[in-house]
């Protein structure tokens, strides 16, 4: 691609009662920096299956843009995760922020079983963690509103190529975080968000050698 991306980052507000969402406070920080040849809109999307999707619905009908990167939570996890595939269904028993609970049923009723990121997945770990940072390929972007709102963005793509391309990333719990959740705190993971914000930076100032198609 020549000359400025066009790129829209998307966090997500706090769920599960966490008292802030990682996914959120890094676009906050980001949007405060400028970025070579990128243009970068920034939506903080609900965690709502209903709301998400109706956001980047309207956002998609006014802006063309070449690449989405979302971003979401995934406490538990240890490393930077770069999402490869959304499955076309929602099925969790935790309900989303508007109290709801969505279990075996497809995000798209006529749409394929599953879309894969055309973006090279692999190539964005191995860059990361030669900067130090740990991060890692994930097939499994859940069944709740992370892989809900990554198959919709892939879908628009792959049936109106807007975006062109889409990637979904997941982070780790912050340390504070963890510390909340003392005394049952031992085996759980956790990443310093100057680390994730430094992550997210490197995959968008870089982003063109890892597009595949």
């Amino acid at each position: 691609m020549d000359g400025k991306l066009r790129v829209l980052l998307t966090g997500f507000e706090k769920f599960g009662g966490e008292k802030v969402n990682p996914s959120a406070l890094i676009l906050k920080r980001i949007s405060k920096k400028r970025i070579e040849n990128r243009i970068i809109d920034f939506l903080i999307l609900p965690v709502s299956y209903e709301k998400s999707i109706k956001i980047l619905e309207e956002y998609y009908s006014k802006n063309k843009v070449d690449i989405v990167i979302h971003l979401g939570q995934a406490g538990g996890r240890a490393t930077i995760n770069i999402e490869r595939v959304a499955v076309n269904v929602m099925d969790s028993i935790h309900p989303d922020n508007d109290e709801k609970i969505v279990e075996n049923k497809k995000i798209i009723p006529n749409g394929e079983d599953a879309y894969m990121t055309k973006l090279n997945v692999k190539k964005i770990a191995e860059m990361l963690n030669k900067k130090k940072i740990p991060a890692s390929v994930s097939y499994t972007a859940g069944q709740y509103i992370c892989n809900e709102v990554y198959y919709y963005s892939l879908h628009n793509s792959s049936e109106k190529n807007n975006p062109k391309y889409v990637l979904f990333i997941h982070v780790p719990f912050l340390p504070e975080q963890v510390a909340d959740k003392y005394p049952k705190n031992s085996n759980i993971p956790s990443m310093s968000l100057q680390l994730q914000i430094k992550a997210v930076e490197e995959i968008l100032k870089n982003i063109e050698q890892f597009l595949t198609e």
